[in-house]
């Protein structure tokens, strides 16, 4: 006999985005489990998108949260759900109350500083945006929140009243059969002008509320680091409002010509990305996890990050690449002069990387599930 399980994220398949992915590799899980009769209603993304077998998977009303609200509800009449999963901290006045009706258990799943106070917080370009006060509260009455770092989760108790044991660390994964390493792209190193060059690299929105992620921190060390290592190229992959500002930043610098801004990078390029730099940099101060670093590591590409989030998870405390502090320059230009000077490998991922596989995070999903399943009994 199968659980009906109802989950409700902001969006997933053809969709692009961290949670998207997170969301993406979480509902396949619940898909591939036997025990579960898995529905998920998505609020953004491409409807003709294919999902996997074992899933009823729709976008009922694209982008509008009203609309999608309603026929959540409809949803939950039709079938009633054994178990609710809120996919996103700001869908818990949603999850909740079916969850309520239906009687089953709430599962929500947070990634990063969404939650890691209480009160009005912008959702760094996610669809909503506004404060989240009943959502607050109803946080703390899931029978089981998961978070994507030991980081987010301290935060998360340090204003929510749940019981810690409710709340479990579910990290980011990886599919290592598309990130993997391969020679540097010939065509992809003419196309971006990086003949000869030593290349860093950083990929992300460039949005003013990510402005967290530290390009703005790596700018300025250039003219130096070309001066300890040789001609260095910057490629910053992604596209948003405050390209300006660093553009400008760039120029003051006197790095205007190190920097390669690369616009947005579709999915099925990024690997290429990947495999073209030296060294992979991001010295976010605000990073929930930061699935980037996977992907660089999967890849093969070394790994320069910060150290006073959620990246701290994603290197496993400076197993897999060096943490520095994001707020000395000094710091970060030796890691990363270090780091050009020791080369990598275009054969093998770094080593340690296969902690975040697919099949480890699918396990944990079903240990989770089958913890639910015992609530019902």
């Amino acid at each position: 006999m199968t659980s009906a399980l109802t989950a409700l994220v902001t969006d997933a398949y053809g969709a692009t985005g961290g949670i998207a992915q997170f969301n993406r590799h979480l509902l396949d899980a619940l898909a591939d489990d036997e025990r579960l009769d898995a529905r998920a209603l998505g609020l953004a993304g491409d409807r003709h998108a294919p999902a996997p077998r074992g899933l009823d998977w729709s976008i009922p009303a694209p982008g509008s949260k009203l609309r999608y609200g309603a026929a959540v509800v409809r949803a939950s009449l039709v079938k009633r759900p054994g178990i609710v999963l809120a996919g996103h901290a700001h869908l818990g006045s949603l999850a909740h109350p079916i969850a309520a009706l239906a009687r089953a258990p709430v599962w929500t799943t947070t990634h990063g500083i969404e939650v890691w106070r209480r009160g009005p917080v912008l959702a760094r370009g996610e669809l909503f945006c506004e404060g989240r006060t009943l959502d607050d509260a109803l946080l703390g009455r899931s029978a089981l929140i998961t978070t994507v770092s030991r980081y987010t989760r301290s935060r998360l108790l340090a204003w929510c009243p749940i019981a810690p044991e409710n709340v479990e660390v579910l990290p980011n994964t990886i599919d290592r059969e598309r990130y993997q390493p391969r020679p540097r792209s010939p065509e992809l190193e003419a196309r971006l002008g990086l003949e000869g060059a030593k290349v860093l690299l950083t990929v992300g929105r460039l949005s003013p509320q990510d402005d967290y992620k530290g390009h703005d921190r790596v700018i300025p060390l250039l003219p130096e680091l070309e001066r300890r290592v040789g001609k260095v190229r910057y490629v910053v992959a992604g596209s948003g409002a405050d390209r300006g500002r660093l553009e400008r930043l760039a120029r003051e610098a006197g790095a205007l010509d190190q920097v390669v801004f690369a616009g947005h990078v579709k999915d099925e390029e990024l690997p290429a990305f990947y495999c073209l730099a030296d060294v992979f940099v991001m010295p976010s101060t605000g990073e929930g996890f930061g699935i980037v670093y996977l992907e660089a590591m999967a890849c093969g590409c070394p790994v320069v990050a910060g150290n006073c989030d959620g990246s701290v998870d994603a290197l496993a405390d400076g197993e897999l690449g060096k943490l520095v502090s994001p707020f000395d320059s000094a710091e970060l230009t030796e890691a990363l002069a270090a780091t050009l000077r020791e080369g990598r490998s275009h054969t093998e991922p770094i080593r340690g990387v296969e902690r975040f596989d697919l099949v480890h995070f699918r396990n944990k999903v079903h240990a989770l599930v089958g913890r639910l399943l015992e609530l019902q009994r």
